[in-house]
């Protein structure tokens, strides 16, 4: 005769822990969280345009295309710095206020300004020839990583890379967008300080329009496969909402760590932190750029099939 189960109060009563149910694992859970939404994805809205943008971005090398722009962007930076070195250190031998001014200005933290101030003190003979080679250089780099930027846009409407005829008046104008790109977040980061939290929202979404309108200028100058302008708009759209994301995450993240990086790894861990901040902003630059023409591409195929 098969003898009986014992009950768990038998079971400790005998001295023998009670079973514990199994844990969950958290691969398998995850394995059926995605299984699940790649079930529920196709049925949301935009679903096959979103699809056809990340398509297309793989297709041209998304991240291979972002990882050269951030190296065209860095190169621009190198002669900025030094630029910006320079000036810094003759404004702090004229008036020893100004290194907090522009702290107070700009929101990098006061040591490094400092760091900066101390070493770019020229001589009043060597200063202003170093200033206007940064500055010849800030051009000649922004010219190269205008090429950059037309190329994204050229492979993703075209399918191809075209001449860039003015190639001075890119780099001028890349240099002019990113300068009010720059203005922008100045004034988004005063206003924040001004208002407080309780204006925050008028203040985004003042610096959300900021953002979208100079994106949405930009791509009009770029190639665009003869698109309205309103076709531009996701992009800039984009654009905008994540380079909002990326400020923020600077104001956290990103200034402090380059100032800890300075002191820890000195210039080789600036260099690498800036370089990843530098990809990120690159890789929204592309993905807006493919999302255009993901979506104008769809458009027109929408609009023969309509027609036929």
């Amino acid at each position: 005769m098969r003898p009986s189960v014992r009950t768990g109060e038998a079971a400790d009563e005998a001295g023998h822990a009670p079973e514990t149910p199994p844990r969950r694992n958290p691969l398998e859970w995850l394995a059926r969280t995605r299984d699940h939404v790649m079930e529920v994805a196709p049925r949301a809205p935009g679903y096959e345009r979103a699809r056809g943008a990340v398509d297309r971005d793989r297709r041209f090398g998304g991240g291979l295309l972002a990882g050269a722009l951030a190296f065209r962007l860095f190169g621009a930076l190198l002669p900025l710095a030094l630029l910006v070195c320079v000036l810094v250190g003759y404004a702090d031998s004229v008036d020893s206020a100004a290194t907090r001014s522009a702290e107070s200005a700009t929101g990098i933290g006061g040591t490094l300004l400092d760091s900066v101030a101390q070493s770019s003190k020229l001589s009043a003979g060597t200063r202003w020839p170093v200033a206007i080679a940064a500055g010849v250089a800030l051009l000649w780099s922004a010219i190269l990583a205008a090429k950059a930027i037309r190329a994204v846009h050229s492979l993703a409407w075209d399918g191809g890379i075209g001449r860039l005829e003015r190639p001075l008046r890119a780099g001028l104008v890349l240099l002019a967008a990113f300068a009010a790109l720059g203005a922008v977040v100045a004034f988004g980061d005063k206003a924040h300080r001004l208002v407080g939290p309780g204006g925050s929202l008028i203040v985004i979404v003042v610096v959300f329009g900021g953002f979208f309108a100079i994106w949405l200028g930009l791509s009009w100058l770029m190639p665009h496969g003869g698109a309205r302008w309103t076709a531009l708009v996701p992009g800039a759209a984009l654009f905008a909402v994540s380079l909002q994301a990326v400020h923020l995450g600077t104001s956290l993240f990103i200034a402090g760590k380059v100032e800890r990086a300075s002191a820890t790894y000195g210039a080789l861990g600036v260099a690498f932190t800036i370089l990843f901040w530098l990809y990120i902003v690159s890789r929204v630059i592309v993905a807006s750029a493919m999302l255009n023409a993901a979506f104008e591409e769809d458009r027109r195929r929408s609009a023969a099939a309509s027609t036929t």
